[in-house]
């Protein structure tokens, strides 16, 4: 009899222990990005409890410092922050040098690849074009749709290409002027118009194979980009994809850019820039609330996160990479780097990143 109820346990003990992690854990995760919001300038706002919401998320979890190694930029900083892997895999090193993200290599495709397609919903909501955007090859870029900053729409002007033919560029239009009589002015004045037209020749020629996201926004449930809109847009939208997926397991991903936007009009330091943190924990605060009304806070982690900071009391973010994680995850414990973000939450949500190829170079904040 001792001898049968051992075996009966032991083979319980092996069944448990054959299952995958992930058919045990039911969590959700939604990954916030706060664009261009700089670390030290988050630290304030919280000294200053002007950002209540991420506060009570970081006194349920953690807050971290991550750093950013790449250029710190739009396109490079959510690339990694979305596949945990180096420009060198994913081909995307910046604004102005990149390719489409290889069909595979994101978060979204990994956990349904892990977890089965009908088993999780994926949401990409963002807040801007382009940088974050899903674009075919040679497809004009309209600069007036970029954050001030980003793109100077007076350095060309693009025009919409017809079916099947390539984008039209043409030069700034100059004022007209008498000839100078100083030859060397002519001389320099032709010398900076050819230099504007090959400007303007090169952004034209930026998106030769596809934005970032071309090849794999269509691998996920819901892709809602390719828009500029601040957050009293985007909010609404987040709220409604929570009603729409509560009863199902969701990875979701939000990405405000208000801070960002604000920055480059006003400078990082400024009150318009320090009001869009105030902002995006406003609706931080509401996804919290909404996810309490329908009963999921509870098995839900939440992070926030951003693609880089910016450069201090300026207008840009040529050298920005001090950036953080606030997180409402109990298990994070230790400061890290951007590349980290991604097997942090598929290791918390089951999923066993070891045997990906290519390797991530990462490894999960939970980990010392």
């Amino acid at each position: 009899m001792k001898t049968a109820r051992f075996m009966l346990i032991a083979a319980l003990a092996i069944a448990t222990a054959a299952i995958p992690s992930s058919a045990a854990n039911d969590k959700n995760a939604i990954l916030f990005s706060w664009d261009g919001v700089q670390r030290e300038h988050l630290k304030e706002c919280l000294s200053k409890n002007e950002l209540p919401n991420l506060a009570a998320l970081i006194k349920e979890g953690k807050l971290v410092d991550i750093q950013v190694t790449h250029v710190t930029d739009t396109k490079a900083g959510h690339s990694q922050m979305l596949t945990g892997y180096d420009p060198e895999v994913t081909g995307v090193f910046s604004n102005g040098k990149f390719k489409p993200i290889p069909v595979g290599y994101t978060i979204f495709e990994r956990l349904e690849s892990a977890l089965g397609k009908d088993k999780i919903a994926t949401v990409m909501l963002t807040g801007k074009t382009h940088h974050i955007g899903n674009c075919p090859p040679k497809v004009a870029i309209d600069p007036k749709t970029l954050d001030p900053g980003d793109a100077k729409p007076a350095d060309a002007a693009v025009t919409a290409p017809k079916s099947g033919e390539t984008p039209a560029v043409t030069a700034p239009v100059t004022p007209a002027a008498a000839t100078p009589r100083n030859p060397l002015r002519a001389q320099r004045r032709a010398a900076n118009q050819a230099a504007a037209k090959k400007k303007a020749q090169n952004a034209a020629g930026q998106n030769k194979l596809g934005e970032p996201w071309y090849l794999v926004y269509k691998n996920m449930d819901v892709w809602d980009g390719e828009k500029a809109r601040h957050a009293p847009e985007v909010g609404p939208l987040a709220l409604g994809y929570l009603d729409k997926y509560s009863k199902d397991r969701f990875f979701m991903f939000f990405h405000f850019s208000d801070p960002d936007s604000q920055g480059h009009k006003f400078g990082e330091n400024s009150k318009q820039e320090n009001d869009s943190y105030i902002l995006c924990d406003e609706w931080l605060g509401k996804v919290v609330t909404k996810l309490k009304d329908l009963k999921i806070y509870d098995k839900t982690l939440i992070y926030v996160n951003s693609d880089h900071g910016f450069d201090e009391g300026g207008k840009g973010h040529k050298n920005a990479p001090t950036v953080f994680l606030a997180t409402n995850d109990k298990q994070v414990t230790r400061d890290g780097n951007q590349r980290d973000i991604v097997p942090t939450i598929l290791a918390e949500m089951g999923v066993d990143s070891s045997k990906f190829e290519p390797k991530l170079t990462g490894k999960s904040l939970t980990e010392k």
